[in-house]
């Protein structure tokens, strides 16, 4: 469900934020080269409508981690979540697009390496 719910808000915030097809499969795909404000807020966009984030910019732990339990041990998503919101400044769109790269980075990406290899 929550793999639909991603694939969901990805295109929700595309069509929403006027994304052209670089600048989605850059977010979509972990491509981080790419730091706009407009990538920035995208990525907010697409944590929030996934249930990462609230408005007022705090964190949802228990959707979180179990997101990242899809990729790694249960043990390791807590670990992960502590790492990617326990030192992060409440700043519009930013905030949200560093915790997006940090669990991408540390869960996602790994994930796929790990399958890969």
């Amino acid at each position: 469900m929550l793999g639909q719910n991603l694939l969901a808000a990805y295109n929700n915030c595309r069509v929403e934020y006027n994304a052209d097809q670089e600048t989605f499969n850059a977010i979509k795909n972990g491509d981080f080269s790419i730091r706009t404000p407009l990538v920035e807020c995208l990525g907010e966009c697409v944590v929030k409508k996934v249930g990462f984030m609230n408005d007022d910019l705090s964190f949802n732990k228990d959707i979180i981690v179990k997101f990242v339990s899809r990729f790694l041990k249960p043990e390791d998503s807590e670990s992960i979540y502590t790492k990617c919101t326990q030192d992060v400044a409440p700043v519009l769109c930013a905030t949200a697009y560093e915790v997006y790269q940090c669990i991408y980075e540390n869960a996602v990406d790994k994930w796929g390496t790990r399958r890969r290899g």
